[in-house]
């Protein structure tokens, strides 16, 4: 047995009636987009990251301090 009850051949048979159906071009596509959606969401993510970071490294420092990079 496979996943959940779902055997190998189930899945098999499964999959190529989806590559019979949309053609494996549409699948193709369907997963660079979906890659790319992944990259994207990874990347938006870090970059909060960082800002939020940055946002409470200025929150804690102490009074005249200067970050590098800064001027009076």
């Amino acid at each position: 047995m496979g996943i959940s009850g779902v055997g190998v051949w189930q899945i098999l048979i499964v999959l190529m009636l989806g590559v019979l159906l949309f053609g494996s071009g549409k699948i193709r596509r369907m997963g660079e987009d979906l890659g790319g959606a992944i990259s994207g969401f990874r990347r938006s993510s870090r970059q909060g990251d960082r800002e939020s970071f940055e946002v409470s490294a200025k929150e804690e420092l102490p009074d005249g301090f200067i970050q590098p990079g800064e001027r009076r």
